[in-house]
C-alpha cells in the first residue's frame, strides 16, 4: 500500500518490546499506521472528494510558487533585485543550473500536478452520495488547474514559442506517481495539446458564476487559453476568445474595478480578479513579501514617460515667441500670456534657433489632464505627477514597497494572495493581438476601456500612431500588472521576438534586459534524479 503522506507516530513502549508472546501483540509486520491518508481512504465519500479537492488548490500556496515572481521580476527589471535566495542570478541574466529559486519552483509545480493527478485518478472510483455532475465539476477544476501548472511550466522551461520544438516539460497525465520516475521531454506540441485538452474541458465543465474568485471558472479556462495562444503567437484565436471573455464577464460576476487600488484591498475578492488562491490569517498563508522590494529601472522609467505634461484640467498656451524670442511657458493658475512666469511659469531660453516650437496666432496649445500640478519639464523623481493608476509602479520606498499591495506590513506579508490573472490582463490580450493584425480600430477600443481609470480619455488613445500603438500597449500594460505573475517576461521576450519597441526612446530600450535567454534551466537536481531528461540548450555547458 503506497502512502500519500508519510507521516507517522509509533507508540511502542520499552516494555511491549519485551513481551515475550506473540499472542499479545501479533505480528509486527500487520501493524498499520492509523489516521493516515492512503491510495485506499484517500476519497470515500463527497465530504472527503471537496477536501481533496481544497488540497489541490492549496498547494498552490506553496513559497516555491511565490518566490519564483521575485527573480523574474528582477530579471524583467520591473522590480529592484530581491532580497530572495538566487534572485541576484536572474538580476544579472545569468542563471546557474543549481539555483535554489528555480529549483523550488520547479518542484512546487510539479507537486501541483501530482496532487492534480492524484485527485484525478481516485475521483473516478465509485464515490457514495457523488453525483455525476458535481464529479463532472471537480474533474474540470482539477484539469484548469493542472492546465496553469503545465503552462506556466512550458513557458518558464520549454521553447514554449516554437511548436515544432523538443523542448516541452516532462509530461505526468492521471497517473498516481509516488516515488521518482525517470521520463523524458514531450514535445512542446504535445504539451500544448495537454493543456488545450484541459482547458476545453473547464470551459465546457466547470462553473460559469463562483461565487468567489479563487475557484476556477469557465470564464478563467477560457481566459488562460488565450493567454496560452498568446504564447503560441496565434493572434487571432487569442483576440477572439479573450474578446469572449470580456463579453461574458459582467454575466459571470466579473468586471474591472474603477478604484484600481481596491483590487488589492480585496484580493480574492475583487471583482476583477479571475483567479487568486484563498489566504488568511493564521493559517492559510503565502509567502508575498512585496513590501521589501521596489520597482525597477523599467518600470519607472515606462512610468515616467506615460505621465501627462500637465495634470490641472487647463489646457497651457504657449505664445508663439518669434524668431530667436524666449519660450514664455505660463504656470496653468497664472496669466494666460506668460505674463506670471515670475509666479511659476517656466522660461525657455531662446536665441538662434535651438528653441523651436512651431506656432499660430493663438501660439502652442497643450491639453491639460485632471491631475493637480504641471510639471514642466516631466521630472523623474516627481512622484507627485503620477496618475493615481500608475504612481505605484515609481514609488516605492522603505516598508511601502511595490505600493500595489497596500495592505502588506512586515506583519501581515504572508496574508496577500498571489493574482495568477485578472480581467484587465484579458483586456491587454486582445488589444495587443488585434493591434499585431492591423486591427488599430478595435485596439484602440479595447485599451481605451482598460485605461480610463488612469485617467486617459479615448481622445488620448485616439492620438496614439498605429506604428506606435504596439508599444504604447506594453508601456500600460507593464504599469498596470507588472508584479504579480511572471507574465512581463513573457511579454518583453514576445516583443523582442515579434517587434513592439520600436516606438520606444532610446532611454527606455536602455533599460531593457539583454534577452540572453528566454527561458530557466532545467534542474541540476531533477536533471541528476532523471537520466532521461535533457537540458535547455543554452544551458549545457554549464
Amino acid at each position: 500500500m503506497k502512502h500519500i503522506r508519510f507521516q507517522f507516530l509509533t507508540l511502542l513502549s520499552a516494555t511491549a518490546l519485551t513481551l515475550t508472546s506473540c499472542d499479545l501483540i501479533g505480528s509486527l509486520d500487520g501493524i498499520e499506521p492509523e489516521h493516515v491518508v492512503t491510495d485506499d481512504n484517500y476519497i470515500t465519500d463527497v465530504s472527503t472528494a471537496q477536501t481533496a479537492l481544497n488540497g489541490v488548490y492549496a498547494s498552490w500556496r506553496s513559497t516555491g510558487v511565490s518566490y519564483l515572481r521575485y527573480g523574474m521580476s528582477s530579471m524583467a527589471h520591473t522590480q529592484t533585485q530581491a532580497m530572495v535566495m538566487g534572485a541576484d542570478e536572474f538580476a544579472a541574466e545569468n542563471i546557474e543550473t543549481n539555483n535554489s529559486n528555480v529549483e523550488t519552483a520547479y518542484t512546487a509545480y510539479y507537486n501541483v500536478i501530482n496532487t492534480a493527478n492524484t485527485f484525478l485518478v481516485h475521483i473516478n472510483k465509485n464515490i457514495p452520495g457523488l453525483s455525476e455532475e458535481k464529479r463532472t465539476e471537480m474533474i474540470a477544476e482539477a484539469r484548469c488547474q493542472r492546465a496553469l501548472a503545465y503552462l506556466t511550466l512550458l513557458k518558464c522551461f520549454g521553447e514554449y514559442w516554437k511548436q515544432d520544438s523538443p523542448y516541452g516539460v516532462c509530461i505526468f497525465q492521471d497517473e498516481l506517481v509516488r516515488d521518482n520516475q525517470p521520463r523524458k521531454r514531450s514535445s512542446v506540441a504535445e504539451t500544448y495539446k495537454l493543456i488545450s485538452g484541459d482547458l476545453d474541458y473547464a470551459i465546457a465543465h466547470c462553473e460559469q458564476h463562483p461565487a468567489d474568485h479563487y475557484h476556477m471558472s469557465s470564464v478563467f479556462a477560457k481566459a488562460l487559453k488565450a493567454k496560452m495562444y498568446m504564447a503560441q503567437d496565434n493572434y487571432a484565436e487569442a483576440a477572439r476568445l479573450a474578446e469572449e471573455v470580456i463579453s461574458e464577464a459582467e454575466a459571470a460576476g466579473y468586471g474591472l474595478e474603477s478604484d484600481y487600488a481596491k483590487i488589492f484591498d480585496e484580493q480574492f475578492n475583487s471583482q476583477e480578479m479571475l483567479f487568486a488562491p484563498y489566504t488568511a490569517n493564521p493559517s492559510e498563508l503565502m509567502d508575498s513579501n512585496w513590501y521589501m522590494f521596489s520597482p525597477g529601472s523599467l518600470l519607472k522609467k515606462v512610468a515616467d514617460d506615460l505621465v501627462p505634461d500637465d495634470e490641472t484640467g487647463g489646457d497651457i498656451v504657449i505664445p508663439n515667441p518669434g524668431d530667436g524670442g524666449d519660450v514664455v511657458v505660463p504656470d496653468p493658475d497664472g496669466s494666460s500670456d506668460g505674463s506670471a512666469s515670475g509666479d511659476g511659469g517656466v522660461v525657455i531660453p531662446g536665441g538662434d534657433g535651438g528653441v523651436v516650437i512651431p506656432g499660430g496666432d493663438g501660439g502652442v496649445v497643450i491639453p491639460g489632464g485632471d491631475g493637480s500640478d504641471f510639471p514642466f519639464p516631466p521630472g523623474e523623481d516627481d512622484a507627485a505627477s503620477y496618475d493615481a493608476l500608475y504612481t505605484w509602479a515609481y514609488k516605492g520606498d522603505a516598508m511601502n514597497g511595490i505600493g500595489k499591495y497596500n495592505k502588506l506590513t512586515p506583519e501581515m506579508f504572508y496574508a496577500d494572495s498571489y493574482y495568477f490573472m485578472r480581467l484587465a490582463e484579458v483586456y491587454y490580450i486582445a488589444a495587443e493581438a488585434e493591434a499585431r493584425q492591423g486591427q488599430y480600430a478595435k485596439a484602440r477600443t479595447l485599451l481605451a476601456t482598460v485605461i480610463e481609470r488612469a485617467g486617459y480619455t479615448e481622445d488620448d488613445v485616439n492620438a496614439i500612431a498605429d506604428s506606435d500603438l504596439l508599444g504604447e500597449i506594453l508601456k500600460h500594460k507593464l504599469c498596470d500588472m507588472s508584479n504579480e505573475n511572471l507574465e512581463e517576461w513573457f511579454d518583453l521576450c514576445r516583443y523582442n521576438r515579434q517587434g513592439g519597441f520600436e516606438s520606444w526612446t532610446e532611454d527606455e530600450k536602455a533599460e531593457l534586459p539583454s534577452f540572453r535567454r528566454y527561458l530557466l534551466p532545467i534542474p541540476k537536481a531533477s536533471m541528476g534524479a532523471n537520466n532521461l531528461l535533457v537540458q535547455n540548450p543554452e544551458y549545457v555547458n554549464q
